[in-house]
C-alpha cells in the first residue's frame, strides 16, 4: 500500500564540494569568507527551490499529504534525520510516527548541482565519445549553430587531451545537470521501501559553448534542472 501521509525531509548539499566553488565563486580566493558566502547563497537557493518543487509535485501529482509541525521538526533535528547518512532505526521511526501520524518518511537531497553527476563520470571513456559526437551532431542539425559543430570538435579534442572530462564540461555548460537522490522509509513495518535518483537537465543551447553565459541565464538553467529532477523523482514514486 502506498503511503498517504509522509514526513518530507531534505538533507543538505555538501557545500565542501570543490565543484561548487568553481561554479559559484571562480574568481574569489579559495576558502575566503566571500567564497564561502557565495557558495552558501547558491546552496540555499537550490534547497529552497527543491523543497518547494517537491512539496508541490507530491501533493498535486500523487495526492500524498505532507505532515509538518514544530514537534516533527524537533524530532528530525534531535535524531539528525535530515542527515543523508543517518539510518532510520525502528526507534526513530516509531518516535516520528507517534508525533506525526504519518505512514513514512521521504528523504531526499541534491547530490550534484550544476555539474555532471559523479556517478556518470565512471563511464568517462564511453561518454567522452558519445557526448562529443552527439553535441556536434546536435549543433550541425541547426542552421544557426552549424558553424559551431566543427569548432566544437576541434576544441573538444584539445580539451580531452588536457583533461579527461572535456565532454562533461560541455554538458555542464549546455545543460547544468542537477541530480537528486530520494528514499522512502515506511513506519509499519519500518523498512526502506524505495530508493531512486533522477537527473534533471535545463534546455539545451549549444551556443553556450562559445559565449559567456550570464548569471541570470545560469540561474534559469539551474532552476529548470532542479524542477526536472524533482519531477523525475515523483514520476518514479508513482510507478
Amino acid at each position: 500500500m502506498s503511503p498517504r501521509r509522509i514526513v518530507l525531509v531534505q538533507a543538505p548539499i555538501a557545500i565542501a564540494d570543490p565543484r561548487l566553488r568553481k561554479l559559484f565563486a571562480p574568481d574569489v580566493a579559495k576558502d575566503s569568507p566571500a567564497s564561502q558566502q557565495a557558495i552558501q547563497n547558491a546552496v540555499d537557493i537550490a534547497q529552497t527551490r527543491a523543497l518547494a518543487y517537491m512539496q508541490s509535485a507530491l501533493e498535486s501529482q500523487t495526492g500524498i499529504r505532507i505532515i509538518n509541525s514544530a514537534t516533527v521538526s524537533r524530532v528530525i533535528d534531535k535524531w539528525r534525520i535530515d542527515n543523508a547518512d543517518t539510518v532510520v532505526t525502528p526507534e526513530i521511526a516509531e518516535r516520528l510516527r507517534a508525533v506525526s501520524g504519518a505512514d513514512a518518511i521521504l528523504r531526499f537531497h541534491i547530490t550534484d548541482y550544476g555539474v555532471t553527476p559523479k556517478a556518470w563520470r565512471k563511464a568517462v571513456i564511453t561518454f567522452e565519445v558519445v557526448s562529443t559526437l552527439g553535441i556536434a551532431a546536435f549543433a550541425y542539425a541547426k542552421p544557426a549553430t552549424r558553424a559551431l559543430a566543427g569548432v566544437y570538435l576541434v576544441t573538444e579534442a584539445i580539451e580531452e587531451t588536457a583533461e579527461a572530462y572535456g565532454g562533461f564540461w560541455a554538458l555542464d555548460e549546455i545543460c547544468r545537470p542537477v541530480r537528486i537522490e530520494a528514499q522512502l522509509i515506511t513506519f509499519d513495518p519500518e523498512t526502506a521501501a524505495w530508493k531512486t535518483s533522477a537527473t534533471g537537465l535545463s534546455d539545451r543551447r549549444v551556443t553556450r559553448l562559445v559565449r559567456k553565459v550570464s548569471v541570470t541565464e545560469r540561474d534559469t538553467q539551474l532552476d529548470n534542472a532542479v524542477h526536472n529532477a524533482v519531477n523525475g523523482i515523483v514520476a518514479d514514486l508513482q510507478r
